[in-house]
């Protein structure tokens, strides 16, 4: 049986939605577009919209005390974004959220998606599977860092998404990686000679 996260991976967050329920989801969204390096989110500003990424690519990250960018998790079409922290808790993020190129998204306000809790109990069921994909998501990346080496995580990174590749410098995928981009290197240099 699939679970949740794989079908969002292959669908969509859309997929959530049912064809009787569509609709009324649609007139809750706005359309905008980001242009490379624009932003949808920056530390210290309260989320205030889930984001479906329809076309395009963005990344969320932090800054560490030495002022590096820290790559937590990349978004690409189809896919879902926020700091669901900030949303949930009305706290400043401690994220960035930033368009790596122009992208095409549809926001969700956190006030919308709180009225359509309250109108109809399916919205409730709609709102705990986002959560799961949220919770799966996050928990599968905390996994990847904290039991796979950073030649497996390369490796897997490699084989799932490797249009990242052509998308992203080199050091953004190291520090998502969790290495420096000279080790990035070498990994890179042992996966060709094999």
């Amino acid at each position: 049986m699939k679970s949740i996260l794989d079908e969002y991976s292959r669908y969509g967050p859309l997929f959530l939605v049912d064809e009787e329920h569509y609709e009324e989801f649609c007139s809750h969204l706005l359309e905008r577009v980001y242009r490379k390096s624009d932003f949808f989110l920056k530390e210290g500003e309260e989320c205030q919209y889930l984001g479906f990424l329809k076309t395009g690519f963005m990344r969320t990250f932090y800054v560490n005390e030495a002022g590096e960018d820290i790559n937590f998790n990349f978004h690409f079409d189809n896919y879902f974004f926020t700091d669901y922290e900030s949303i949930l808790c009305h706290t400043k993020s401690k994220m960035n959220i930033k368009a790596v190129k122009d992208s095409e998204v549809l926001l969700l306000h956190k006030d919308d998606l709180q009225r359509l809790y309250r109108k109809d109990p399916y919205w409730q069921e709609f709102g705990r599977k986002m959560t799961e994909v949220i919770y799966l998501s996050a928990q599968k990346r905390i996994e990847e860092l904290l039991y796979y080496s950073p030649e497996k995580r390369y490796n897997k990174l490699l084989k799932e998404t490797p249009k990242i590749f052509q998308l992203v410098a080199q050091k953004h995928i190291a520090s998502y990686l969790g290495v420096k981009p000279q080790s990035l290197s070498r990994i890179r240099n042992r996966t060709l000679k094999r």
